[in-house]
């Protein structure tokens, strides 16, 4: 699977690339939500699932999930956030889903299946 993972913080971003390509995915990583959008434009259609921060530098996680989602609705997404209780019930839009760091490979395995 094609993964576009968004993460602002380096340790957690680079552990978690590693680990999804242990598992045989092709991970596109970046440390903000602006240098995604500029690699979606290019080559959107190849990604499957997008892993993205609820909180990012410049852009939010939610905007770039919204502007995903409008222009790839192919594209499976997550969010992922160290913040807890969230402000809203849904802060990535309606049915996406989120998940809490940590969180462990069997909480995402569903989103890994294609």
């Amino acid at each position: 699977m094609n993964i576009l993972l968004v993460e602002d913080e380096i340790l957690l971003g680079e552990t978690l690339k590693e680990l999804l390509e242990t598992l045989g995915h092709q991970v596109f990583y970046f440390h903000n939500a602006l240098e995604a959008q500029d690699f979606m434009v290019q080559r959107g259609s190849e990604v499957e699932l997008a892993l993205v921060d609820i909180v990012l530098p410049g852009m939010s996680g939610p905007e770039l999930v919204a502007w995903i989602v409008k222009r790839y609705p192919h594209i499976k997404v997550v969010c992922i956030t160290g913040y807890t209780p969230l402000v809203t019930q849904e802060p990535c839009g309606p049915g996406i889903p989120v998940l809490f760091k940590p969180f462990s490979i069997r909480e995402l395995k569903p989103y890994l299946e294609a």
